[in-house]
């Protein structure tokens, strides 16, 4: 079981890598309230959790993504990177709010690939199965939501 690394622990992790935390970027065109209630939810984790290799989130303006491979439907993707490139990882949002992706779902969604970056770092992918990674990404996403929502001790 992994867990996310709160900013109090970040000492032990201070030089994991030349850049750390969270950047955005934003396709253009992007929905700008969708784009402030994204923004206020990755200002509460950036206060409250440490990144200790630069995570970098792009947002899409699409309600979804499909896979090539198996032609699913997709709202994130956590993208490791390639070792012997040494690009940083990845995740990618399917952020346009529509009514089957609504908000909530959104920030879910990047609590959930935020998850997986944390499996990453902890070399937690190549140990266990992808199913009981995905009930802890799952879990995790609820415990951050409900964090962000409704623990005063943690409420933005």
């Amino acid at each position: 079981m992994i867990f996310w690394i709160e900013k109090q622990f970040k000492n032990e992790y201070i030089n994991s890598a030349k850049e750390n935390g969270i950047r955005c970027v934003f396709s253009t065109g992007f929905d700008e309230l969708t784009k402030k209630e994204i923004k206020q939810f990755i200002e509460f984790i950036r206060s409250n959790y440490y990144f200790p290799i630069r995570i970098k989130i792009t947002f899409s303006n699409e309600p979804y993504f499909v896979s090539d491979v198996d032609g699913h439907k997709y709202y994130g993707i956590f993208y490791d990177g390639d070792a012997g490139k040494k690009i940083y990882p990845k995740i990618y949002i399917a952020g346009k709010q529509t009514e089957k992706n609504p908000i909530d779902d959104i920030l879910f969604c990047i609590a959930h690939e935020l998850t997986h970056y944390y499996q990453w770092y902890f070399i937690e992918d190549t140990k266990r199965t992808d199913r009981s990674l995905e009930i802890e990404a799952n879990k995790w996403a609820k415990y951050i939501l409900y964090r962000y929502h409704c623990d005063p001790d943690y409420h933005k």
